[in-house]
């Protein structure tokens, strides 16, 4: 004897409101440009941590006079290493990374800009603070 299978049943739901719709809409263009924001960040980072040496430089030679020099070598170096690996992992935020990913799965294509913003967030964060550290440093040296 066989028991019978349950009643099928019904789901009914509203359609979104235009509302819905929009904060939707908003939220997925949100997710997506995650990147290009974060790519705008990198390119002025860039900027900075190619004009500061430059910058450094000239404050060194004003303040200083013909007797421009570095009493410190190890603080030069330290500052520049800074700024130089500030600027390297501000480029390596520019390259992009290779994904698997399922174009027919929403959750995968979600996962993509989620993992791809938060590689660049990683990288800008740390090209941050060496460029901080660096500009720290070069005032330190200047004084020193």
């Amino acid at each position: 004897m066989t028991e019978p299978s349950p009643p099928p049943f019904e789901v009914t739901t509203s359609a979104l409101s235009k509302y819905d719709e929009s904060l939707l809409d908003n939220f997925a263009k949100d997710v997506a440009a995650q990147s290009t924001r974060l790519d705008d960040l990198a390119k002025q980072l860039i900027t900075l941590n190619i004009a500061i040496p430059g910058l450094y430089a000239t404050v060194l030679k004003f303040i200083s006079g013909d007797k421009a020099v570095v009493n410190d070598p190890v603080l030069l170096l330290i500052t520049f290493a800074a700024w130089l690996l500030a600027l390297g992992f501000a480029l390596a935020s520019l390259f992009p990374q290779r994904h698997q990913v399922d174009p027919d799965s929403l959750s995968e294509v979600e996962t993509f800009f989620y993992r791809s913003a938060q590689h660049k967030r990683i990288l800008l964060a740390a090209a941050s603070l060496l460029s901080f550290f660096g500009i720290c440093f070069a005032v330190f040296s200047l004084f020193v």
